[in-house]
Order: C-alpha cells, then structure tokens, then sequence
C-alpha cells in the first residue's frame, strides 16, 4: 500500500524503564526521523487485530469477502492516518515509540510486512528496580499499577517483552539494542542501527548530541523524560544492586532468572 507518511512507519518498544525513551530521543534527533512522544493506542489497535483475527475471521471472510490481507491493511491504514499529521508537519520518516509495542511486533509484522521494528533491551533486575520507584496508576481503576508495588508483576512484564523480542529474531527487519551498550558505546552501537536504517553519518552525530534538543514536556507519562534531555551516561546501569531487597532479587531470579541468564546478565 501507499503510505500517507511515505516509507513504512518505525516502531520502537520494550519493557517499560528500559530504555525506550532514550532511544526515542535519540532517533527523533536524527532530523531524517520523525520520533514524537509515545501515542500508546497502536497496542490497543494491535489488540483488536488479533481479537478480531482470533473470533472473527471466518466471518469476516465468508459473509463479507473479508480475508486476513484485507483486515490487516485497514488497521495499517488506520495506524497510517494516525501518524499522517506528524509526517506532514516535518517531511520527515516516521518513528513511534511506546514500550509495549515489543508485545505487538508479531501482529505489526503482519499489518505493515516492510516496517523497521526496533526492540530494546537492558537488565531485568534494573527494570524492576525501576518500575518499584514509578508512582503510577491505573486510569480504569485509580490504583497504583502492580508492576509498580510487586516485583513478580513486573518480572513477568519484562520476561514477556524478551520472549516477544525472541520470537522476532529471524525477522531481518527486526533489530535489538541493549540499554547497557546505548549507555557505554553510544557510536558504536546507535551506528549500526543507523546504517540499516539508510541513515547518514550526519544524522549519527546527531542522534548523539540527543540532549540538546530533546523536549520534555512534549511527552505525558515519559518518567524518564527529564533523564533523557541529560547527556549519555552509565549510572543506572547496576543499580538494583542497592534498591533491590534480597527477598526482591530472589523473586525476580526465580521468574526472570532463566532470561537474565541467557541474556549475560547473571
């Protein structure tokens, strides 16, 4: 199909406090690539695709002429539109970032079958760290969000974004950066990325020099925000070995602790 924003759109995503909005800052700086703040509904629309594709089409197909090519290309022409404006107002590629896009890529795979998907990576036992610091609330319920008050809820979150991000691994549009590289090797990692993306050295320099640019208040909820407009560095890498309880490292090593250990991490 034709896209309204002209190449294939990029999706990023990962556990939440894995690094995601770095690499949102990162990429948007490129000036070629268009990065805004996380939209958060192309999860949701990804969710109705596989409900509809699950329950509804045999239906579809039989009784409306339907098939499975046809539903895909009207949710790419949806997510399309959504992004259209953003393309428009800058000339430039399309990025979209949000975390559990990672959940999603099999079925964006599907919906958009040329679209660069970009997964990111870091320690698990720092993601949940980080999550256990995040006031956050579920707008249904007015709650504090469990993977903000219970390791094993947000254990399970990151083993899921991993296990989405292994099944895309012979996707050879799918690329995978660790945190912990972004954060020690900027140029060494964010080049190759680059490269496969038909960026140029100019756009590099750029993406490295993302602080100077990166506007905090344009994103709601991005708790890294203010983190991310500070230049590159390696301080948070490690730090659950301070904020983590013992009974906490235990809980998430006994979910998490195959992953971490296939990964290099433990």
């Amino acid at each position: 199909m034709q896209y309204a924003v002209g190449k294939s759109p990029i999706f990023i995503g990962g556990a939440p406090r894995s690094g995601t909005t770095l690499l949102r800052a990162m990429v948007n700086a490129s000036r070629n690539i268009v990065c805004g703040p996380e939209m958060r509904v192309i999860p949701a629309l990804c969710h109705l695709a596989e409900q509809i594709d699950r329950n509804q089409a045999s239906v579809l197909e039989s009784g409306y002429g339907v098939d499975r090519e046809a539903l895909h290309t009207q949710f790419a022409r949806a997510i399309d539109t959504l992004l259209a404006p953003l393309h428009a107002r800058t000339g430039a590629r399309v990025a979209e970032k949000t975390p559990a896009n990672i959940l999603h890529f099999a079925r964006l795979r599907q919906i958009f079958p040329d679209s660069p998907l970009i997964g990111i990576v870091r320690d698990g036992r720092d993601v949940v760290a980080s999550l256990l610091s995040m006031d956050w609330t579920d707008s249904a319920t007015g709650q504090p969000m469990a993977i903000t008050r219970d390791a094993a809820a947000a254990a399970r979150l990151w083993c899921a974004s991993i296990e989405a991000g292994r099944r895309m691994q012979d996707d050879p549009a799918y690329f995978e950066l660790r945190y912990e590289a972004l954060a020690t090797d900027p140029v060494g990692t964010i080049a190759p990325l680059f490269d496969a993306l038909g960026e140029t050295d100019a756009a590099k320099a750029r993406a490295l020099d993302h602080a100077r640019d990166f506007d905090v208040a344009a994103g709601t909820g991005e708790s890294s925000a203010a983190r991310v407009a500070q230049p590159i560095d390696r301080s948070a890498i490690g730090r659950w070995q301070s904020k983590l309880t013992a009974a906490q490292i235990d809980t998430v090593m006994g979910i998490a602790g195959g992953h971490l250990r296939e990964l290099g991490y433990a």
